[in-house]
């Protein structure tokens, strides 16, 4: 009995230490680039956001919201530089028109078809 315990608890062990990740630090040289923002390129994410509020047809979604496009330009104006840059990235990669929900949709098909599989199948 106590051996049947015993090698249960270390087969439990072996398989949280395979699941740990084990990172390795590194060190080297980095870039000054790309430890310092350019102000240029923080004016540049602001300007992209902005340039997107000015839309005609985010202008009239804003507004058919109840918000009006001058107090969107001052809050984007208020932004900090990390929340300026987040929105200006995800203005630049959202898809024009479309929805990724698919993928979403997908998944939770395949996990039922799992559930079926696993358990309802005779």
């Amino acid at each position: 009995m106590k051996s049947v315990w015993t090698r249960t608890i270390c087969r439990l062990l072996v398989a949280l230490m395979i699941w740990t990740p084990c990172y390795i630090a590194q060190a080297g040289m980095i870039a000054t680039q790309s430890v310092a923002t350019p102000q240029a390129q923080m004016n540049g994410d602001r300007a992209t956001v902005l340039s997107f509020i000015e839309r005609s047809d985010v202008s009239n979604k804003l507004q058919s919201l109840g918000i009006d496009p001058s107090t969107a330009k001052t809050r984007v104006a208020a932004l900090s530089d990390a929340e300026a840059a987040t929105l200006a990235k995800q203005v630049q990669t959202a898809p024009a028109g479309a929805s990724d929900d698919w993928a979403w949709v997908l998944l939770v098909i395949v996990i039922a078809a799992g559930v079926w599989w696993f358990f309802f199948r005779k």
